[in-house]
């Protein structure tokens, strides 16, 4: 029996011939549970079996809907759990592969101790020659007061792949969290956060870079709700579109009663390079307090005649200069992932595809 899933539900409705509130997945069959392989552990680390932890902070919520993560989390028999319990001196980064051949999902919780620093990679792969998959990603973040993550998820799958992609943050006082997401195959993508900016001084910094050809479908929902005094969040979106793709993006700031003295941020920015590609933005800003500061942008556009005058006089052709500059919002996102190997597959993934 087929069932369908509504996904990256935008928190405030817009109107409904926008066709921006939500995406919708069907699906026939049963997920497995699939944790990947931690290919390199830093010290402080304590890896168990479970789906909670012991801590005074409250519970993240879903960018991807109820719905979805209902999906994810039931489908997750053990879930993992990975604590970080100091920081390691030679500041490595814990990185976890996860094969998407098949039918599968994950519960991940990642849990900062206070004062500690942690860098954590998910690197999604497979889906190249297999049939069509669905796999289901659900990670939670408890950033104890003056704590410090940078996360990163790089989505390199093959066209057999959809994903649902989630990352649930709460944030303590004065925690730091950094997210860097990458995503260039797949299907059908969905991918979201939701970061609640719970502790005095907490911030949030997110940097999406995306790449959508051929008939790729691409689904970001990203919410950050600010909720104690003095927060800041900064969220930038940078990709490409082109053939016959299709992006939707949402971007919401809350700015919730009790958040005085917050700062919010997001810029969304669009290189259209096909007439039959379709480009969805929503970026919204929501303001509960007066003491606030918040900005927001989206742009859509090609390439521009002076720049591709400037590529032209220095023997580039158009094509050429398109590569360049798809290739470069990568790269750019790219070089601030801590681990040289990870940005090397990037680069040859993009050699190849």
């Amino acid at each position: 029996m087929e069932e369908k899933i509504d996904i990256n539900p935008i928190p405030y409705l817009t109107w409904s011939w926008l066709k921006i509130n939500k995406d919708t997945v069907s699906y026939n069959f049963s997920l497995s549970e699939n944790y990947g392989r931690e290919i390199q552990l830093p010290q402080g680390l304590n890896i168990s079996s479970g789906k909670s932890i012991n801590t005074e902070l409250p519970e993240p919520e879903y960018a991807i809907g109820k719905e979805a993560a209902k999906l994810i989390t039931e489908s997750s028999k053990e879930g993992k759990i990975y604590t970080f319990t100091k920081s390691d001196s030679e500041d490595k980064a814990l990185i976890i592969r996860i094969n998407m051949d098949s039918n599968s999902s994950s519960h991940q919780i990642i849990h900062l101790m206070p004062g500690v620093k942690a860098k954590v990679i998910f690197l999604y792969e497979g889906g190249y020659d297999t049939q069509e998959t669905l796999a289901g990603q659900l990670t939670k973040v408890y950033a104890e007061d003056d704590s410090q993550l940078q996360i990163t998820k790089v989505q390199l799958c093959g066209k057999a792949v959809n994903q649902i992609d989630e990352t649930a943050v709460v944030c303590g006082e004065r925690a730091q969290v950094s997210l860097i997401q990458i995503e260039l195959g797949g299907k059908h993508i969905d991918a979201g956060f939701h970061v609640s900016l719970c502790g005095y001084q907490s911030s949030f910094y997110s940097d999406t870079a995306y790449i959508a050809k051929n008939n790729q479908y691409i689904d970001m929902n990203q919410v950050v709700v600010h909720k104690g005094k003095k927060t800041t969040c900064d969220m930038k979106t940078d990709g490409t579109v082109k053939d016959n793709s299709t992006k939707a993006y949402r971007g919401t700031i809350d700015l919730i009663t009790g958040s005085s003295g917050s700062v919010g941020n997001e810029m969304e920015t669009t290189l259209l390079l096909s007439p039959t590609a379709i480009v969805k933005s929503a970026p919204i800003i929501l303001c509960g307090e007066d003491d606030i500061k918040a900005e927001h942008g989206s742009t859509l556009g090609k390439l521009s005649a002076e720049m591709l005058f400037y590529m032209q006089s220095r023997g580039i052709d158009q094509a050429t200069a398109e590569e360049l500059l798809t290739r470069a919002k990568i790269t750019a996102a790219a070089a601030n992932i801590p681990d040289e190997s990870i940005q090397n597959e990037i680069n040859t993934y993009l050699d190849k595809n």
